[in-house]
């Protein structure tokens, strides 16, 4: 319980929704609809690679709803199998959205010519860092298939950009995808001032 304690502390502050694979045997979620702030690391939702729940959680005293996995389990398994990702982070920070927002009908985040981009894996200043925008759905698990069709035809990309919706991105370890997180917002904040003028 000590790794899942320290992972979980050190995330749940910054992020909607986390899920990291311990030696890749192991998947940690959080439940659905808990505030992130009150979550204590008992309350993590322990899977096996396959996806089966491994260690559930007690249902909490009176006034406290039942509780469920995130409804991101299924998509953060398909950048697990797909890409082997170590970690995946969703964030619904108002920079993924609204560079989603600012022209509706791109299906594609292109920048070039930034310092930042040569943090993203494979990617260097005079490169286009090109990814995927999907479109959002009514429920989480309806964007599965979207996802896989966008992870297939992207490569090299580490991340999905959900309209009006927030962000999905996958490193090879927990490190990794938290600061690969704060480069994606930082590209963001950039190129929505740069369009907007």
């Amino acid at each position: 319980m000590t790794l899942i304690s320290g992972l979980w502390l050190i995330l749940a502050q910054t992020f909607s929704l986390f899920m990291a694979f311990l030696a890749t045997r192991y998947m940690l979620f959080k439940p659905k609809c808990v505030q992130k702030e009150r979550i204590e690391p008992e309350d993590m939702y322990v899977l096996s690679g396959d996806g089966a729940i491994i260690s559930s959680l007690s249902p909490k005293p009176y006034r406290h709803k039942p509780p469920k996995c995130s409804d991101c389990a299924s998509l953060f398994m398909k950048a697990y199998r797909m890409r082997n990702a170590g970690a995946v982070i969703h964030s619904h920070e108002m920079e993924s959205c609204l560079a989603t927002m600012i022209n509706p009908h791109l299906k594609e985040f292109r920048i070039t010519h930034m310092e930042m981009i040569k943090g993203i894996q494979g990617h260097g200043y005079y490169d286009e860092l090109v990814n995927p925008i999907i479109e959002n759905t009514a429920y989480e698990n309806e964007l599965i298939d979207s996802l896989a069709k966008a992870i297939e035809a992207y490569p090299k990309t580490t991340a999905v950009l959900v309209r009006n919706h927030g962000i999905y991105v996958w490193e090879d370890s927990w490190i990794s995808a938290k600061t690969q997180v704060h480069i994606w917002l930082s590209i963001l904040v950039f190129w929505i001032l740069w369009r907007l003028n």
